[in-house]
C-alpha cells in the first residue's frame, strides 16, 4: 500500500453522503451566526476510498496552517476556528472572519494554485450576505485546475475517467513524497512565526514526559538544581535572541554566510547572560542557543526573497555558517586547562567535536534521524516526540552523557538502552512506557543526562512546526 494511505480506513459512499451533509448544515449554522462575515470551509481531495491516515493529516495540517497564516498576516479579526482533522471522510476545517468575500475567494484560489500540495486541497469561501456568489479561477485569470496525473484540465480528466483510481493515487503519494520525504518544504514565514516555533520548541521540549534522565513535568531527572519553571524562563528570556538570528540570516549576504557567526556569536553571549539572569546561573539552554541560533540563521538565509525554501538547503547553510568553527574553536585554540569547557576537554581527551562536529557537519542527526523518526513512528504526537527523542540518544555522541559518565564508553550503552525501548514497541506501549520512567530512575542514580539528544529535539520540533508535520 502506497504509504500516503497506510493505516488507513476505507469509507463507503453512505459515509461519504452522510458527511457531506453534515458540512452543508455547519456551513449553513456558520452563515448563520456569522451573517456579516466571511466563512472559510476547508478540506482534501483524496481519490479511492482511504480518505483519511497519519500521513493525510500530515497534508491538511501543513496547508491549514498556511491558511491561518494568511488570515494572521491580513490582520483579520478571527470569530471562530473548527479544525476535526479525525473525521473518517478526511479531515475539515472552518474558519470564520472578517474581510471581503472576494479577497479571501482570491487568497484561497491562490493558495490551491501555489502552495506545494494546493492541488489536494478544496476550499470554499461563502457569506450569508453574499448568496449565490461566484467567482471562478477564470475570473481571476487563473489556469483550470491541473489534473494530478497528466497536468491537463482536471475537471475533463475526471469527466472523461482518463486515468485509473491507482495512477491518482500514486500522484498524491508523490506529492507527498516531495513534501515531507524527498526534501522536507519549508514554507518562508514570518518573523514572528519563526520566533514563536523557536520559543514553543524549546517549551515543548520540557514539558515532554517521562524523559530519562532530563527535566520534565514528572521528575528533574538527573538535574537537582533545575525544574520545569527554571526552563519556561529560559525559553521566554531568548525570545530576544531568536529575533536577533532571524534578522542576521535574513539580512546577511548568502556569499559571506561564514562570516555570519561571528556577528550571531555576541548576540548568544548576550543570550547566555540572560538565560542565566532568570535561571539564577542554571545552565538550561546553552546547547540550544548554539544550536537553535545557527539553524535560525540559516533558515533565515534560506528563505531570502523567497516563498519557499528546503530543509537541505537550509543544512548547507547551517555548514557555510559554522565552516570554521572546528578550526577556530577547537583544532586552533588554546585555553587554560581551568577555563575550558566540556567540549573542549572531550577534544582534547577523545578527539570528540561535539555539538561544534554536529553543527560543521550540517547536523545530519536532524535530517536522517530525528524528523522521520517524527514523521513515520505512529501514535500521538507526545508519544512520536519520546521515540524521536529516544531514536536521537541512539544516535549521536551526546557530549552531556559523555561529560556525565566520564567516558565515551557510556555511548554504546545508551545505544543499548535505545534498542531495548524500540524493541519493546517505543511510548506508545504499555511497556515501552514503563521502561522509559525506569530508565529515568536508572540514568538518575548514576547521574546521566541526554541533553544533546534534548537539544536535538528542540531543533526537530521547531523545523517540524516550520514544515506543518507539527502545529
Amino acid at each position: 500500500m502506497l504509504e500516503l494511505f497506510a493505516d488507513g480506513q476505507a469509507v463507503t459512499l453512505d459515509q461519504v453522503l452522510t458527511n457531506r451533509e453534515w458540512r452543508s448544515a455547519v456551513q449553513q449554522q456558520l452563515e448563520a451566526d456569522f451573517p456579516d462575515q466571511v466563512v472559510v470551509a476547508v478540506k482534501l481531495n483524496i481519490a479511492g476510498p482511504i480518505k483519511n491516515s497519519p500521513k493525510i493529516r500530515q497534508i491538511f495540517m501543513a496547508g491549514w496552517q498556511v491558511i491561518k497564516q494568511a488570515a494572521v498576516s491580513d490582520s483579520a479579526a478571527i470569530k471562530k476556528v473548527h479544525v476535526d482533522e479525525q473525521r473518517i471522510t478526511g479531515p475539515e476545517a472552518f474558519l470564520v472572519l472578517d474581510g471581503q468575500l472576494k479577497k479571501w475567494k482570491q487568497e484561497l484560489l491562490r493558495f490551491e494554485e501555489d502552495f506545494a500540495l494546493g492541488r489536494l486541497f478544496d476550499c470554499d469561501v461563502m457569506a450569508d450576505s453574499a448568496k449565490g456568489y461566484q467567482l471562478s479561477r477564470r475570473d481571476l485569470g487563473l489556469p483550470p485546475r491541473r489534473c494530478l496525473v497528466c497536468d491537463e484540465d482536471a475537471k475533463v480528466c475526471a469527466k472523461e475517467g482518463r486515468h485509473p483510481l491507482a495512477a491518482v493515487q500514486a500522484a498524491s503519494n508523490q506529492l507527498y513524497r516531495d513534501y515531507f520525504v524527498t526534501d522536507l518544504t519549508l514554507p518562508a514565514w514570518s518573523q514572528d512565526f519563526v520566533v514563536d516555533a523557536a520559543v514553543v520548541a524549546c517549551l515543548q521540549e520540557v514539558v515532554l514526559a517521562p524523559k530519562p534522565g532530563l527535566v520534565d513535568p514528572i521528575s528533574a531527572g538527573a538535574h537537582h538544581d533545575m525544574t520545569v519553571m527554571t526552563f519556561v524562563d529560559s525559553a521566554v528570556a531568548l525570545r530576544p535572541y531568536f529575533e536577533k538570528a532571524f534578522e542576521l540570516g535574513q539580512d546577511f549576504s548568502q556569499a559571506e554566510a561564514t562570516d555570519l557567526l561571528a556577528a550571531l556569536r555576541p548576540e548568544g553571549i548576550k543570550a547566555e547572560q540572560a538565560m542565566y539572569l532568570v535561571t539564577d546561573g542554571v545552565n538550561t539552554h546553552k546547547g540550544a542557543i548554539f544550536t537553535l541560533g545557527i539553524l535560525i540563521a540559516a533558515y533565515g538565509l534560506a528563505t531570502q526573497d523567497k516563498e519557499l525554501t528546503t530543509l537541505q538547503e537550509v543544512l548547507n547553510f547551517v555548514q557555510k555558517i559554522s565552516a570554521n568553527v572546528l578550526t577556530d574553536d577547537l583544532v586552533n585554540s588554546a585555553h587554560d586547562r581551568q577555563e575550558e569547557t566540556a567540549g573542549h576537554y572531550q577534544y582534547r581527551t577523545y578527539q570528540l567535536t561535539g555539538v561544534r562536529g554536529e553543527v560543521a557537519a550540517g547536523l545530519p542527526a536532524l535530517a536522517q534521524v530525528g524528523l522521520p523518526t517524527f514523521r513515520d513512528r505512529p501514535g500521538t504526537v507526545t508519544n512520536r516526540l519520546l521515540d524521536t527523542l529516544m531514536a536521537l540518544a541512539g544516535a549521536i555522541q551526546d557530549s552531556t552523557l559523555i561529560k556525565r559518565a566520564n567516558t565515551p564508553a557510556i555511548v554504546q550503552q545508551m545505544q543499548g538502552w535505545v534498542d531495548e525501548f524500540f524493541d519493546l514497541g517505543g511510548a506508545e506501549t504499555t511497556a515501552g512506557q514503563k521502561y522509559l520512567t525506569a530508565l529515568n530512575q536508572t540514568m538518575i542514580e548514576q547521574n546521566l543526562s541526554i541533553g544533546g539528544a534534548a537539544d536535538y529535539l528542540i531543533l526537530t520540533i521547531f523545523i517540524s512546526r516550520l514544515s506543518g508535520l507539527l502545529s
